[in-house]
């Protein structure tokens, strides 16, 4: 019966994805991607898509997917759009047997782990400007990474944390997992007490990851994405409250003011006092599985909401409210889910199953992004039409009142390759 409740939960989420993507996603290049799919434009090879850098993050394993992706379907869009359902999918299929590896049994209360992954708050990167690499493909990395280092066998976990934490360190913003994995080898290696084939398998890590740091920086380049970029701004105190209304986004207060920082710090409370406890268990050699999956899922999370508070704060506090920020705090959330279902009190567990399904109705229950998708699918559909009739990148923009590419609308290199993707019979010109 518990199965028949998770994965019924599962294919309820599947089926509102699929209709998202089916009734919104066109097949248009948009904004940044004119970018991302420069290595195709050009003709390039799997490893320059692997490479491709894109603000402070590399494409990795979403160029590679990207790659074969639009090859096989003549430069479909839509087709990204569609892996990223596939991708969501599997992401809350792994947080589901992380769980019930972790507990050793099902639970009921996993039905909140596809409420949570599999949400339409992941419309801009699913939707809007479609990017596997940004955030719903590290999202699953970071899952596959926590079972890596829950894995029951010593090489099991040096093999799948060293190659997963290689991927991620290539792959959008997984890469503050590959460092907080590297975090946790290092602690590994300096606790007190620590076994001797505990620390060479931790090292062995750290070297891999010292390699991979090693390519991850040949020819690399630092790009904040943000003009006049700055640390740190003279309201330093408005970095905290960053963070607490990325956490108050998810939760689908979109707002400015002390009701959503205080919703926020409520949520951000529990992740940083998991991250802490994990950490000192880790440090205090009481730490199992369990809580090696709390903090690589708790601090990925934190880490990444610093990350982007640092980057972002610069432009105005109100980017704490971009969507395409929220597929990388549902780690979090996945944390906090195993925290509450396999390490406090057995008599807590209820209850903390419980809330973990409020929370992933609340964050499920957004119908926001449904509305956006269908005004943005709308715009694109017209700007298609336009370009169609006009053939001219500009009139086409006036047309429509839309552009394809905010940053220079008529911009020659956009026009380009619009002529390219028609010459060869591509995209919306197939």
């Amino acid at each position: 019966m518990t199965a028949v409740v998770v994965y019924g939960f599962l294919a309820v989420c599947l089926v509102r994805l699929a209709g998202l993507v089916r009734a919104t996603a066109v097949n248009v290049p948009f904004q940044d991607q004119w970018d991302l799919l420069r290595p195709m434009f050009a003709g390039d090879g799997w490893w320059a898509a692997f490479r491709w850098q894109h603000g402070p993050h590399r494409q990795g394993l979403g160029g590679v997917i990207n790659g074969l992706l639009y090859q096989a379907t003549n430069w479909d869009v839509r087709a990204e759009s569609w892996a990223a359902v596939a991708v969501l999918g599997c992401a809350a299929l792994a947080a589901i047997v992380l769980a019930r590896r972790l507990r050793g049994r099902p639970h009921w209360g996993d039905a909140a782990f596809p409420l949570i992954f599999m949400s339409p708050v992941h419309w801009e990167t699913m939707i809007l400007t479609p990017n596997l690499a940004h955030g719903i493909l590290p999202v699953l990395l970071v899952l596959l990474l926590a079972l890596a280092w829950t894995a029951r066998t010593l090489p099991g976990r040096l093999v799948g944390a060293g190659v997963v934490g290689s991927l991620c360190l290539f792959t959008g913003f997984a890469f503050c997992a590959a460092f907080l994995s590297a975090g946790l080898a290092m602690l590994l290696i300096l606790r007190p007490s620590g076994s001797e084939t505990e620390r060479r398998a931790a090292l062995a890590l750290l070297v891999i990851f010292a390699l991979a740091l090693v390519a991850f920086g040949w020819g690399y380049r630092w790009d904040p994405a943000v003009p006049g970029w700055r640390f740190p701004v003279e309201a330093w105190w408005d970095y905290p409250r960053f963070v607490a209304l990325m956490f108050s986004s998810l939760l689908g207060w979109r707002a400015m003011g002390a009701g959503p920082v205080v919703l926020g710090g409520l949520f951000l409370g529990p992740v940083l006092l998991a991250f802490a406890w994990s950490g000192r268990e880790l440090w205090a050699r009481r730490d199992g599985p369990a809580v090696r999956a709390v903090w690589l899922l708790t601090g990925t999370s934190l880490a990444f909401a610093s990350f982007t508070a640092i980057g972002r704060l610069p432009v105005n506090i109100e980017a704490a409210f971009m969507w395409r920020y929220l597929p990388l705090l549902t780690p979090a959330v996945a944390g906090l889910l195993i925290w509450a279902g396999v390490v406090v009190r057995p008599s807590w567990r209820r209850g903390g199953a419980l809330l973990g399904l409020a929370v992933g109705a609340v964050v499920w229950g957004n119908f926001t992004p449904e509305r956006h998708a269908a005004v943005i699918a709308e715009a694109k559909h017209r700007w298609i039409d336009a370009y169609l009739a006009t053939r001219n990148l500009g009139a086409a923009n006036q047309a429509a009142d839309f552009y394809v590419y905010r940053g220079d609308p008529e911009s020659p290199a956009i026009a380009e390759r619009l002529r390219w993707l028609e010459q060869n019979r591509l995209s919306f010109f197939r």
